[in-house]
């Protein structure tokens, strides 16, 4: 054979396993190693987001993409990894919503207490075009929200029982350092105390606060119930667990890269709410055997805790400006059809 027609050959070769190549490795030729973290357990549905995630990127990408993943505030609280993935020293972290707002003050709107009336309509308008309205804001923040999950509502525990709005008196009650957190227990006739989530345990047993405010997934995980005598079902908050990158890195991945980014982001938020309810559900079952009382409130006594919520409402106006709330105000009654 002649050198030319050996040159194509060999041309012929190279470019074939090189489509081979990308074929197996889902058409991603870079490699990428990144590190995601959570302030939470690894029996968390944030946990169960960052897990699937890595699962499945590093399946479909061939094994180009790694995800290595810290739980249990390894790489600090949640405003250390939020800082973290904002100056991309972590690519991918995980929190709740009501820990990004001294970032970007516009996820404010998922601290309007009572606005979802139910799960269904809380993860239909987490679902919506809504996230790509507040991931506008985000990207401002430096993150991209990959997705918005839950883990249910949040719930009222205590060691003071809870039948009415003025059992809440002085009582208190553990919440974020968040101001919209505050202002609604002080609404509500609480004295809140801010605290890291860290504390907390010890903080209940040391008697120096009388209860908290935590999803099922949070208050079993940490072994809160065994500090608590009751769980009051408040359902004030939608629990909204955050899921994102840095944004830096986001717009700079390559737009196959960014794709499977977030296909695997969508897939993770479908999976782990699938596991919210089920997991909701032996949770409250724990708490029972563990010696809790479970409390319903009555809807009239909820009626009167949404009623206080106004003065939330009015800050977060004041702050983020109408157009927001009015949007999820409007998103959440078409939700709710």
């Amino acid at each position: 054979m002649s050198g030319k027609p050996l040159r194509f050959l060999c041309l012929y070769l190279v470019l074939t396993l090189s489509v081979a190549a990308r074929s197996l490795a889902g058409g991603i030729t870079e490699s990428y190693n990144w590190i995601a973290g959570t302030d939470v357990a690894d029996t968390t549905i944030n946990y169960m987001i960052m897990t699937k995630f890595a699962e499945l990127i590093k399946e479909r990408s061939g094994g180009k993409i790694n995800v290595e993943i810290y739980f249990g505030g390894q790489l600090g609280n949640t405003s250390e990894v939020t800082q973290g993935v904002v100056t991309g020293t972590i690519q991918i972290g995980s929190g709740m919503t009501g820990g990004l707002i001294d970032f970007v003050p516009q996820n404010a709107i998922f601290d309007l207490p009572n606005l979802f009336p139910n799960v269904d309509v809380l993860r239909k308008t987490l679902a919506g075009d809504f996230l790509q309205t507040i991931n506008e804001f985000n990207r401002e923040g430096g993150l991209t929200m990959l997705c918005y999950a839950d883990a249910g509502f949040r719930q009222l525990s205590s060691n003071k029982v809870v039948r009415s709005l003025k059992d809440l008196a002085g009582q208190k009650i553990r919440v974020m350092p968040n101001p919209y957190h505050v202002a609604y227990w002080t609404a509500l006739g609480a004295n809140p105390v801010a605290m890291d989530f860290s504390e907390v345990f010890m903080g209940l047993q040391q008697g120096t606060i009388d209860g908290q405010e935590n999803p099922y997934m949070n208050i079993v995980a940490n072994n809160m119930h065994e500090a608590q005598k009751y769980i009051i079902e408040t359902n004030h908050l939608g629990h909204t667990i955050t899921f994102f990158m840095n944004d830096d890195l986001y717009q700079s991945l390559p737009n196959d890269v960014r794709a499977l980014v977030d296909e695997c982001a969508a897939e993770a938020r479908a999976y782990a709410n699938s596991k919210a309810d089920q997991s909701i559900r032996a949770y409250k079952e724990t708490c029972v055997k563990a010696g809790c009382e479970i409390i319903i409130l009555s809807p009239e006594v909820l009626k009167e805790f949404q009623d206080k919520a106004g003065v939330v409402y009015d800050m977060a106006r004041k702050n983020v400006g109408d157009d927001l709330i009015d949007g999820i105000l409007a998103r959440v009654a078409e939700a709710s059809k």
